[in-house]
């Protein structure tokens, strides 16, 4: 038997969650998780390569490749796989620190994954001022919260420590939806929900045109913040009677309003302004670490809202009406059903829903406390989101340590400037809670 048929009897096809993420991979618009770690110090060559072959490796979707992406995807068994391939150590140490690990980060965006192989790559990256691990993952292996949950599984609570568990400390809750799965309240109520969800979808307009839609390249932007103190945006949340998530989306919709406005839009004409929010539709006891399990909702933000209460208050409504919807649990079936459909039947609808917003909005609460990466403590936490069809913009919201960082990851056509949002965002946190003192 030749080595092609035994990796062929024992492949395994992919979940139709799983086959639609992957089919939507396109040259300017990839489909993949860039995570971003940054380190105290530069952990040893070794340790490091020893820790990813015990602890990453385990994971069978690192060691397995995709055949057949058009038609039946299935993972088959890499049997050389190439570690060299897949952890790059990269010295920029000559070079200004924030400006080169930014055009590192930007370039790697700009890049897709080798699909002859695994799909993931690990990149050491050197500087002036410290080591980063710079991970790039697809998002075919694992949605967003478990991709983080797998990076922080290489972890430990203190330098030669225990390993971290996510499993065990690290439960994000679950935002919406909670109370749908299933056939919801009733067979009934299922029915209905369901079918109020699907005209919502189909029958919402197509957003607003501003710059941030249109056509799409290959060249990514990246930008991030600072971490700004959690508990005062707990603060926040506590003062106007909102939940951490919704300030965090106030805050991004203040933002984003700021910078139409520099940009000479108008956001005030602005009919709307709807972003795709993932939502994680994990049990609080599920400990398996790879697949997409998530649904997809739409929110408007009022952009076009100048009061910033004003603003708030609509956010905390719209998000309180999505969470009594069930729309995530709609939108995951129509994912996993998207991943059984002829690729062109597919397409079709992928961007005839990403017609339907500007950019994608995603909020990963992560650990309290600090963790040590092969004996570094790790400093800062942030990923870049993917955006799938004709989307160019992704804003990604991520805590850590007793912070909240703002990532925006976006086409070059689209928004050209991403830092700009992410010092709005600052600066309206800061403006706020002053305000709010």
């Amino acid at each position: 038997m030749s080595q092609v048929s035994a990796q062929i009897l024992r492949a395994e096809v992919l979940s139709g969650a799983d086959s639609a993420w992957l089919r939507m991979e396109q040259p300017e618009n990839q489909m993949v998780i860039t995570g971003m770690l940054q380190l105290s110090n530069r952990p040893g060559c070794q340790a490091f390569r020893e820790l990813i072959r015990q602890r990453l490796l385990i994971f069978a979707r690192f060691r397995q490749r995709v055949i057949n992406r058009e038609t039946i995807p299935l993972w088959v068994p890499d049997e050389n796989i190439d570690l060299d391939y897949h952890l790059r150590q990269v010295d920029l140490r000559k070079s200004s620190t924030e400006l080169t690990l930014h055009a590192y980060i930007e370039k790697l965006l700009s890049i897709p994954l080798d699909f002859d192989r695994p799909l993931w790559e690990l990149h050491l990256v050197e500087t002036a001022g410290g080591t980063t691990l710079v991970a790039k993952l697809h998002h075919c292996i694992a949605d967003g919260i478990a991709l983080v949950r797998i990076l922080l599984s290489l972890t430990t609570v203190a330098p030669g420590g225990a390993f971290f568990e996510p499993h065990r400390e690290y439960k994000p809750v679950r935002r919406t939806g909670q109370r749908h799965s299933g056939l919801f309240n009733s067979a009934g109520d299922g029915i209905r929900r369901i079918t109020k969800a699907l005209y919502k979808f189909v029958s919402m307009p197509a957003d607003t045109a501003t710059h941030v839609k249109g056509a799409l390249q290959p060249l990514k932007k990246a930008a991030w913040s600072a971490s700004v103190p959690l508990v005062e945006v707990k603060f926040l949340a506590a003062k106007y009677k909102a939940t951490i998530n919704d300030i965090l989306l106030w805050l991004a919709c203040g933002a984003l309003r700021r910078y139409l406005t520099e940009a000479g839009e108008k956001p005030e004409t602005a009919s709307s302004f709807r972003v795709s929010i993932p939502v994680n539709l994990r049990g609080d006891t599920d400990t398996l670490m790879t697949g997409n399990q998530f649904g997809l909702v739409f929110l408007e933000l009022p952009v076009g809202i100048e009061n910033g209460q004003e603003r708030l208050r609509i956010v905390q409504r719209r998000m309180n009406e999505i969470k009594a919807s069930g729309e995530a649990w709609v939108a995951y079936g129509v994912l996993s059903l998207l991943g059984k459909m002829p690729l062109i039947v597919e397409q079709f609808i992928v961007n005839f829903l990403s017609s339907k917003c500007s950019a994608v909005v995603t909020n990963v609460p992560g650990p309290r406390r600090p963790l040590y990466l092969a004996g570094a403590k790790i400093e800062e936490i942030m990923f870049w989101v993917p955006k799938s069809g004709m989307l160019g913009v992704g804003i990604s919201l991520i805590s850590y340590n007793g912070g909240v960082s703002i990532g925006v990851a976006s086409d070059a056509n689209r928004l050209p400037q991403p830092e700009k949002v992410t010092q709005y965002f600052v600066e309206m946190f800061e403006t706020e809670k002053t305000k709010a003192l």
